[in-house]
């Protein structure tokens, strides 16, 4: 495949649009494809073969050198057609095709691309091509263009991987931070927790592990004012972390006004306070673990107000490695994390869906976008 498609384009706006995708592609339905069995092989040949189709249309303008930045490590989750934002698939035969995406949970905000200028090119933006084989003629009988969100509401969401989750901080963000007047970086509470949040404070009479009392939950802004700014400079313990983000957790609900015992045992669940929907975090080096829940993808942690991992309030403390001091804070919720950092795993994992054969026989003979 051209070298050129692993640049990607100068700008979002540069894509082809995906509904003329259709038009580029339906000249190789009905055209020639031999399988030969080898899975990697024939991926690789039904990419050389889309990617003659874009070269003969014209590829977008590509981006130049230090005009973007590809952000997950080892391009962990990229697109393998990074000009025009492509994965492409083999379908054959069978019942159903499980369709497998490596690296990146596929309909979610997380950036994948971010470009000098602000703007990003997100997991959700990538476009899948469906190349159905006839593996009794060797021809192509149908290619099909979906988006991730098309695939989530017709044929349901995809598998969660199991993975151990970690948001990634990079050297140059924490140096924005540090750098910053503040020295915190916070932006408001999601839409749906808008309407519940107060900024007025009211010593809590409710246990931290509860769920939050609806009246009495405060807001982003009120937890920056009560939290993050006496945060700032404070010391932590030097021992594992583990321990130490207990500490913080306890410097947390103490610096809020929840009353607990000396040997009175946290919660240890999720979110870390559950009675302020806030989960608490360090980082010392440049990433965080953030155990099984990720607000990369969205799933409900209360049910009964339809709040979900995207609503939940992530406070997290930079600290300096060397002296344990918090030198920063970051409090967000935890739908604007994928934007402005960006999530990995400490291995490789795949996210699956399967998509009944019938529907791809369906097209038989046509090239569609999102039918």
């Amino acid at each position: 495949m051209d070298e050129a498609f692993k640049i990607p384009p100068k700008s979002p706006k540069y894509l082809t649009e995906i509904s003329k995708l259709q038009e580029i592609f339906k000249g190789l339905v009905g055209s020639e494809f031999r399988l030969t069995g080898k899975t990697r092989t024939d991926g690789a040949n039904i990419r050389k073969l889309i990617a003659k189709e874009l070269l003969s249309n014209g590829l977008p303008e590509a981006a130049n050198t230090g005009e973007y930045e590809i952000v997950p490590p080892k391009k962990k989750g990229v697109p393998k057609m990074l000009r025009e934002f492509i994965d492409s698939y083999t379908v054959t035969s069978g019942d159903s095709y499980n369709l497998q995406v490596w690296n990146r949970i596929p309909n979610c905000k997380t950036v994948l691309i971010k470009y000098d200028s602000g703007e990003t090119l997100k997991c959700d933006e990538v476009r899948y091509i469906f190349v159905k084989i006839d593996t009794l003629h060797n021809i192509i009988t149908s290619i099909i263009i979906l988006t991730a969100k098309y695939i989530e509401t017709h044929f349901g969401k995809f598998g969660k991987p199991t993975i151990k989750h970690q948001l990634l901080i990079s050297n140059k963000a924490r140096s924005q931070i540090y750098t910053s007047e503040s020295k915190i970086l916070t932006f408001p509470d999601s839409k749906k927790l808008s309407y519940l949040i107060t900024d007025a404070y009211k010593k809590p009479d409710d246990s931290m592990a509860n769920e939050p009392s609806m009246q009495n939950l405060y807001s982003i802004k009120l937890l920056t004012e009560m939290v993050a700014k006496k945060l700032i400079g404070r010391k932590l313990d030097n021992s594992s972390t583990k321990n130490r983000g207990q500490a913080l957790e306890r410097m947390t609900l103490e610096l809020l006004g929840y009353k607990m015992a000396a040997n009175e045992n946290l919660v240890g669940g999720f979110p870390d306070i559950p009675n302020q929907l806030l989960e608490v975090k360090i980082q010392d080096t440049q990433t965080v673990d953030l155990g099984r829940f990720t607000p990369e993808k969205e799933e409900t942690v209360i049910a009964e107000n339809n709040l979900t991992t995207f609503d939940v309030r992530y406070l997290i403390a930079l600290t300096n490695s060397k002296t344990d001091v918090i030198e920063g804070i970051i409090l967000a919720p935890g739908e604007k994390l994928g934007e402005i950092f960006t999530y990995v795993s400490d291995v490789s994992y795949k996210c699956q869906r399967s998509i009944p054969m019938s529907f791809f026989n369906s097209y038989e003979g046509k090239c569609v976008y999102n039918p």
